[in-house]
């Protein structure tokens, strides 16, 4: 039977862009100052990339897929019909880009405890990367026929070893990098709501709001199996603030004038994405109030294969794919 791994709260995280680029009509920042803020966002950002990354992102995904297959175990998983192996190796590209993240975990300006944590973390990854690409040559040339899995068992012990480090280093960074991330994602809020970048202050409000619901899901201990328990009054706080910030960007969003002003554009797949989390959120709150946990606009009228309704499973992909509609849009630099 093959073991599917979920190891971190999947909340993606939002990129954050220098104060030029979110508040476009500033620039009061030049020289040094610049240099510092320009510096600090970028370090920021590849935090952010990384975290991303081992929360339900590309590494977290690839390293997912032999542990489902194999097992967790330091003796090798077998399924009686095994007929081979296949994973996606980890381009030279892809692995320098690991380094250059270690690399910031040495730059200033320092985020403490947090940079420890990259330096520890990064290597590991870097070389799980490496036994994968090892992993990945193996069953391709088909080797286990002929040595009768001596090696493939010795490369399940070295990817078991990095894969269990991971899984200890990574939440360790999740849990000091969040300290960050909680101050900054609010203050930079603020600064757009001070700067009357309300197209830009709703559109990070809403990420921000359908992150808050993750969150308190997650608090609770409320997953798919038990969304009954979870206090349908609550519930209605997060969706009201999260369907006003909705309503907020479509109304500011319509402006030409305010889109212009605030350097906006409004990429289909961040309106697609917004719609997609409205609407799984209105499913949980018929849920809650309705107690029936089988609503799901998603596969209504559709023919499924049964089995539970995984609606926060469902919120929680979308909520991803919001964060990074969001994260697109911003990265748009918009000309006159």
């Amino acid at each position: 039977m093959k073991k599917v791994v979920n190891w971190f709260l999947c909340i993606m995280l939002l990129v954050i862009a220098t104060t030029a680029c979110s508040l476009p009509t500033s620039g009061d920042r030049k020289g040094a100052s610049a240099r510092d803020e320009a510096e600090d966002t970028n370090k920021y950002n590849a935090y952010i990339e990384l975290s991303n990354q081992i929360n339900g992102g590309f590494y977290d995904s690839i390293f997912s897929i032999y542990v489902n297959e194999f097992g967790l175990e330091q003796e090798i998983y077998m399924d009686d019909k095994f007929d081979g192996f296949s994973t996606t190796p980890f381009i030279p590209s892809i692995i320098e880009g690991a380094g250059k993240t270690l690399n910031f975990a040495s730059a200033e300006p320092s985020y403490g405890v947090t940079d420890e944590k990259v330096k520890e973390l990064m290597p590991i990854i870097i070389d799980m990367m490496n036994a994968n690409n090892d992993i990945q040559s193996y069953y391709t040339a088909k080797t286990y026929v002929d040595d009768k899995f001596e090696q493939g068992r010795e490369l399940h012990k070295r990817f078991i070893s990095l894969f269990e480090k991971y899984i200890e280093v990574g939440q360790q960074f999740n849990e000091e990098f969040a300290e960050i991330t909680y101050e900054r994602k609010y203050a930079e809020a603020e600064k757009l709501k001070d700067a009357d970048m309300l197209i830009r202050y709703h559109a990070l409000r809403i990420v921000l709001g359908a992150q808050e619901i993750q969150e308190a899901f997650y608090n609770k201990g409320v997953g798919d199996d038990n969304i009954l328990d979870f206090d349908v009054k609550e519930y209605e706080g997060l969706y009201q603030s999260l369907t006003e910030d909705i309503e907020h960007y479509f109304e500011y969003s319509q402006d030409a004038d305010r889109r212009k002003k605030e350097e906006w554009a409004t990429i289909p797949v961040f309106k697609m994405s917004i719609e997609g989390v409205k609407v799984t959120a209105t499913d949980i709150l018929r849920i809650l109030r309705e107690q029936n946990p089988e609503i799901n606009s998603d596969t209504e009228g559709k023919v499924t294969t049964g089995g539970r309704n995984a609606i926060l499973s469902s919120f929680d992909r979308k909520v991803s794919f919001l964060v990074d509609g969001y994260n697109n849009s911003i990265r748009i630099t918009v000309v006159d």
